[in-house]
């Protein structure tokens, strides 16, 4: 039994392991990610699972990258467990995809150091029991049968069904939805903001593209990959809306590099599209300036948000990456002392856990921020919904999910309702006072 190999695919017309692969070879695009054995032959099957879908999902204009890659990932990892225990697809039985998915009940993440989450593996899981459907619906040999495989199970609205003869009953459970909301509460955003960089008014100098960046999450419910995917053009087009005698009027802004891209219009005060101006004319200038200097070969991007001047001559002047981004943001709530210290393994260098003398694995403390970027999206949806619900409206929910931009107000109330419920009374009156004081609004505008 050979190794496994995963590659991304750069360039399709350099590409040439799929050339004599039967429907598939068209159907590459670049960011794919293709499974190859040690030989570089390409693993058919699992290739055209991953495949075939995002290239109709792509053709049909709806998000397919990130789950193709994921399902990718996910194969990489059920591959390579098969070839550790020298078990051949086609010998698989129900057992074996369990014992898989235990891989990731108490398995430990070399990214994280931690145990995995249980959404990880429960993910895993479904890509492998997945897999084996595909694989009988194509009439190839399996010693798993279907009727295995398509017992009920799984979970809906985050609750594991009872099935006992489900593939997924050995999974635990995973948590609540509304358990992994972290919004602000009273003036921490204030803080984390100050640490982000100096507020409008501010004399001093030093780069407020993270505080920008920020200020425009929790004013319009933006996600992160939403923010970087900004354009100049975008922002320069509502320059003629902009009104310095009204700070708060909203300006629509129309985005269409979304999640699931499903456009949809989100709302910019009018002062914040002032200070996104002259972060274009100002700091981001500056920044692009920078990067002709020490590269000859800089390449002009039209996104909002580059890299600034603290950056190296290699990346100076490029896109915004959501890495960069939520790791600045990340850095600027342990500076504001919103943290807490988590568990950790320690790895050698293989990415094994380390065995202490009496058999136990060797842990430390990590600092970690209390806050991801995306909570300032948590924020915006709970502030919105308390403002129209002190207003009055009768339907607050569905004007949260419009903003939110949700498929269906059910994803909205799954996700906030039972959040609500338990922390409305943390939420103090102040909290909407300072909301409308976010980087002093009005207050120069």
């Amino acid at each position: 039994m050979t190794g496994v190999q995963l590659i991304t695919v750069k360039e399709v017309s350099t590409w040439s392991p799929l050339a004599n692969q039967r429907g598939v070879k068209p159907r590459i695009a670049v960011g794919m990610k293709i499974l190859l054995d040690s030989c570089f032959e390409p693993l058919s099957t699992m290739n055209e699972f991953t495949i075939k879908p995002a290239y109709e999902a792509r053709r049909a204009g709806r998000s397919w990258l990130n789950t193709q890659n994921a399902y990718t990932d996910d194969l990489f990892q059920y591959k390579t467990f098969l070839n550790i225990l020298e078990i051949e697809e086609p010998d698989v039985v129900l057992d074996d995809l369990q014992n898989f998915g235990a891989c990731f009940t108490e398995g430990i993440s070399v990214r994280t150091r931690q145990k995995f989450a249980t959404s990880t593996g429960y993910r895993r899981f479904g890509t492998a029991v997945r897999y084996h459907r595909f694989r009988i619906h194509k009439g190839l040999a399996s010693a798993v049968s279907l009727s295995e495989l398509s017992s009920v199970g799984g979970y809906q609205n985050g609750i594991l069904r009872a099935d006992p003869d489900s593939p997924y009953a050995g999974m635990p459970k995973d948590i609540e939805p509304s358990d992994k909301m972290h919004p602000f509460l009273d003036g921490e955003w204030e803080k984390v903001f100050d640490r982000l960089g100096p507020a409008s008014t501010s004399c001093v100098t030093s780069s407020r593209r993270d505080r920008l960046a920020s200020e425009l999450s929790m004013i319009s419910g933006m996600r992160i990959d939403e923010v970087c995917s900004l354009t100049v053009l975008q922002i320069t087009n509502l320059a003629r809306h902009v009104d310095p005698a009204q700070p708060s009027k909203l300006i629509r802004l129309w985005i269409t590099k979304t999640k699931g891209l499903k456009p949809g219009y989100v709302f910019l005060p009018s002062f914040l599209v002032a200070r996104l101006l002259e972060y274009i004319s100002g700091e981001r200038q500056i920044a692009v300036d920078r990067a002709n200097l020490v590269r000859g070969d800089h390449e002009p991007t039209t996104m909002l948000f580059v890299n600034d001047v603290r950056s190296n001559h290699i990346t100076a002047g490029n896109p915004l990456t959501t890495d960069t981004l939520s790791r600045a943001f990340s850095n600027a709530c342990i500076a504001a002392g919103l943290y807490h210290l988590e568990e950790c393994y320690v790895l050698d260098e293989a990415g094994e856990p380390i065995v202490s003398a009496n058999g136990a694995n060797l842990s430390e403390m990590k600092v970690v921020a209390d806050h991801t970027f995306h909570d300032l999206r948590h924020t915006f949806a709970m502030l919105t919904y308390m403002d129209m619900a002190k207003s009055g409206r009768e339907d607050p929910w569905k004007f949260v999910s419009s903003r939110l931009r949700h498929a269906s107000i059910i994803t909205t109330l799954r996700s906030y309702l039972r959040w609500l419920d338990r922390g409305e009374q943390f939420l103090s009156n102040s909290l909407m006072d300072t909301y409308r004081r976010i980087d002093t609004v009005g207050g120069s505008a």
